[in-house]
């Protein structure tokens, strides 16, 4: 296979694939909050389903930046190329459930949507640190590997915790509080541009 088409090497031709999904799923994000803010007048907001929106789509964004020195490996093979996607693919289910279809009145209520699909979420989300965790070990990492390793693990232990109590009312709020702590010591333990 050839190094270059054209001046376009595959790696460039793989990365646009990644970006056209990463862009793909941050627009379900934008859509869903559109969507909110259309059906405003009907609608009951429910604080805990905004602040859940925001931390995904936060981590989202956070896996797009971390991605970029994974970048040079999805073209040493087409496993390490399906793999940079499960990522994407577990955001974009997680944006599907964050938000509701708004077209049936019957969720217009979203304290009660959040609670029958908070489970899913908390799933999902597990299932997003596995796989942060083993992308850690399949590509060679930057900053510092053992911290962000440390808060997947205890995120993912979190994650079940939370599935487990769900029907507790506090769980979420303490999932919430400590998953925004994580998220800033994560962005803390990236290396910045200098590194």
């Amino acid at each position: 296979m050839p190094e270059i088409i054209k001046e376009f090497s595959q790696v460039e031709y793989l990365t646009v694939f990644n970006a056209i999904l990463f862009g793909y799923v941050g627009a379900e994000y934008y859509q869903g909050w559109a969507n909110m803010i259309r059906s405003r007048k009907n609608l009951i907001i429910y604080w805990q389903h905004i602040l859940w929106t925001i931390l995904m789509f936060t981590l989202f964004i956070q896996n797009w930046y971390g991605i970029w020195p994974r970048i040079e490996y999805i073209n040493l093979s087409v496993f390490y190329f399906l793999f940079s996607l499960a990522p994407i693919f577990i955001f974009h289910i997680i944006s599907v459930i964050l938000f509701p279809d708004f077209t049936n009145p019957d969720n217009y209520d979203i304290e009660k949507y959040y609670f029958e699909n908070i489970k899913y979420i908390y799933l999902l989300f597990g299932a997003y640190l596995v796989l942060a965790i083993l992308n850690s070990i399949v590509y060679p990492d930057i900053g510092n590997v053992l911290l962000q390793t440390l808060i997947r693990v205890f995120g993912l232990i979190l994650c079940l915790l939370a599935f487990i109590f769900r029907k507790v009312n506090s769980v979420h709020i303490i999932f919430l509080v400590v998953g925004y702590l994580a998220v800033l010591v994560f962005l803390f333990a990236l290396p910045n541009s200098s590194s």
